[in-house]
């Protein structure tokens, strides 16, 4: 019973940390699609100030393994990128 319960432990954990580790790669690809969205709106406008904040937020928050975090507020910059 004993061995059973560490092994359980032990699974969870690698699904823990397994699934961190998919969004530490989400986040790069999100900023570039986002940084290149960026590239062709007019610098001008308030879409690109709140779009470029939200990207800088975005990298800022995956260079401290918030990783989720990280994810959400680059989707958003998509978003904003992508409404007209």
């Amino acid at each position: 019973m004993r061995k059973l319960a560490g092994i359980v432990v032990v699974a969870g954990l690698v699904v823990v940390f397994s699934a961190g580790g998919a969004w530490a790669f989400k986040c790069p690809s999100l900023a570039k699609q986002a940084n290149e969205l960026l590239s062709s709106t007019s610098s001008n406008t308030e879409k690109y100030a709140k779009a470029k904040a939200s990207i800088q937020k975005g990298e800022d928050q995956h260079k401290a393994a918030q990783h989720a975090d990280s994810v959400a507020t680059l989707e958003d910059a998509l978003k904003t990128l992508r409404t007209p």
